[in-house]
């Protein structure tokens, strides 16, 4: 994190069941501008680090924001989201990951 986004005072949000969803929030937060972090969930059933590397994607993750920003974000994320909106994203996502993988 840089210095600015340790001067942050986080609230947790909510928990996305996986990075997938955790991606949508997060683009979600950050067209109302509003930044997001997001940490894996310690299950408790085997080092965190290792359950990433075995279950990837599928691990949830906490969702904190900044402390002022929590109400709107809160409002955000509450709002349905359209079966068009979700498709959207996930082929936005899709396009990313590709460019990412042509880039390395």
């Amino acid at each position: 994190m840089d210095r600015e986004q340790d001067q942050i005072m986080w609230k947790y949000l909510t928990t996305a069941d996986n990075e997938f969803e955790f991606n949508i929030i997060k683009g979600k937060l950050e067209e109302n501008g509003i930044v997001c972090v997001g940490k894996g969930k310690d299950l408790g059933l085997i080092d965190s680090t290792l359950l990433n590397v075995i279950l990837g994607p599928c691990v949830p993750i906490e969702i904190k924001v900044p402390e002022d920003r929590y109400q709107e974000a809160l409002e955000i994320i509450n709002t349905e989201v359209s079966e068009e909106e979700l498709e959207k994203q996930a082929l936005d996502s899709g396009k990313n990951e590709q460019e990412n993988e042509d880039n390395s």
